[in-house]
């Protein structure tokens, strides 16, 4: 006689399946709107490539695509111009070029 209650793959129970594959654990879920929307740039030519340097201090890695306004500036690990940038702009959407991240 089969188990009336259900359990997530793996036998894991719910609680540790939703540790692993739910938000705490750093996955990012996937929407179909944002009302960020509005802000991106509508230019979709010249989008500077992943080997870009920081337009401020010119480091080679850990950089980040302002989707507002295309500027290429270093991560929280470099010198934090991304985080700067945002802080003067407020502009809240970037693109990381190391990771391929959406923030």
């Amino acid at each position: 006689m089969a188990s009336s209650s259900s359990q997530p793959e793996g036998g894991l129970s719910e609680e540790d399946y939703d540790l692993i594959h739910g938000s705490q654990s750093g996955w990012v879920d996937a929407r179909t709107s944002c009302h960020h929307l509005h802000s991106l740039s509508n230019d979709l030519t010249h989008i500077p490539t992943p080997d870009t340097p920081c337009n401020r201090c010119q480091h080679p890695s850990e950089n980040w695509l302002c989707l507002s306004c295309k500027d290429v500036l270093c991560g929280r690990f470099v010198n934090r111009h991304m985080l700067q940038h945002f802080r003067e702009t407020n502009h809240s959407v970037a693109l990381s070029f190391s990771m391929v991240l959406l923030l």
